[in-house]
C-alpha cells in the first residue's frame, strides 16, 4: 500500500495513545496515507471527544485505557458503525475481555504473549488483498476469540517441529521415553489450541461497525502494512 499525500479530512484519532510508540511500531507519518489527531483524557472532555468523532474523514480510532467515562465514547462510535481499535502493546491481561464486555462482543480472553509464524484467515485476505498471507516468527500478545474474529492465526505446526520446539533433549540429544510417549496427545491438543489464539482480532457488528485489538508489539516484517491497512481500509 503506496503512502500518499494527507488529504484535509482523511484522519485517524489516537486517543490517551503514545504517539511515538505507536508510529515506532507501524509507520512514520510519511508512510500513512492519512494525518493523525492526538488527544489526551487529560486536556479532553467526553463531550470534545464524542465531538471529535463526528468529524468528516475520520476513518479510525485507537485508544489503549479501558479505564474511565471516556471509554463509553468510542463504544457509541462504534455502535454508530466506526471503527474502534484498541492497542494492547502492554498485554494487560484482563483488557481483551473488558473490551469484548464494554463493546457486547466476543467474548475475547487473553491467551498469552509468545512468539509464532502466522498466517492471515480468509476475512483478512478480504479485507487486506492477497499481497500479504503472512508474518514470519514475531513475538505478540495473544486473544482467544472466536473463529469469525480472528484475523491472523498461528501456523500450524508438524509434528517433528512439534517435537523441536516444545521437547527438550538431554545433553546427548535424546528425549525422555515419558514425553516421546504423551506427545502425540500434546500435539494435537496443541494444534486444537493454537487455532484459538490470535494476535489481531476483529469483530464487524450488524450496522457496520468494528472493534478491534492489535496484540502486535513490535513493527516486524509485514506487521505496519497489515495495520495502515486496517486503520485506512485500504487493502495493501
Amino acid at each position: 500500500m503506496a503512502a500518499a499525500s494527507p488529504s484535509d479530512q482523511s484522519h485517524i484519532i489516537l486517543f490517551d495513545v503514545d504517539d511515538g510508540l505507536f508510529k515506532s511500531c507501524f509507520g512514520k507519518d510519511e508512510d500513512w496515507s492519512c494525518r493523525f489527531v492526538s488527544l489526551s483524557s487529560e486536556s479532553c472532555s467526553t463531550a470534545a471527544l464524542d465531538n471529535a468523532l463526528c468529524q468528516p474523514g475520520l476513518l479510525s480510532v485507537v485508544f489503549m485505557d479501558m479505564e474511565g467515562d471516556h471509554v463509553n465514547v468510542p463504544r457509541n462510535y462504534y455502535v454508530k458503525g466506526g471503527l474502534v481499535v484498541y492497542f494492547g502493546i502492554y498485554g494487560e491481561f484482563a483488557d481483551p475481555e473488558v473490551l469484548s464486555r464494554t463493546f457486547g462482543i466476543g467474548p475475547w480472553s487473553f491467551s498469552g504473549y509468545t512468539a509464532h509464524n502466522y498466517q492471515l484467515t480468509l476475512p483478512a485476505s478480504q479485507k487486506f488483498g492477497n499481497n500479504v498471507k503472512e508474518q514470519q516468527y514475531t513475538k505478540s500478545n495473544l486473544v482467544n476469540a472466536p473463529v469469525k474474529d480472528r484475523l491472523m492465526t498461528p501456523k500450524e505446526l508438524s509434528y517433528d517441529e512439534y517435537i523441536e520446539e516444545y521437547l527438550y533433549p538431554d545433553d546427548d540429544g535424546n528425549y525422555d521415553e515419558e514425553d516421546l510417549k504423551l506427545a502425540p496427545q500434546k500435539y494435537e491438543s496443541h494444534r486444537e489450541s493454537m487455532g484459538t489464539y490470535s494476535p489481531l482480532v476483529m469483530h464487524e457488528s450488524f450496522n457496520g461497525g468494528a472493534a478491534a485489538y492489535l496484540g502486535f508489539v513490535n513493527g516486524d516484517g509485514n506487521i505496519p502494512l497489515i495495520v495502515r491497512a486496517l486503520l485506512t481500509k485500504q487493502k495493501i
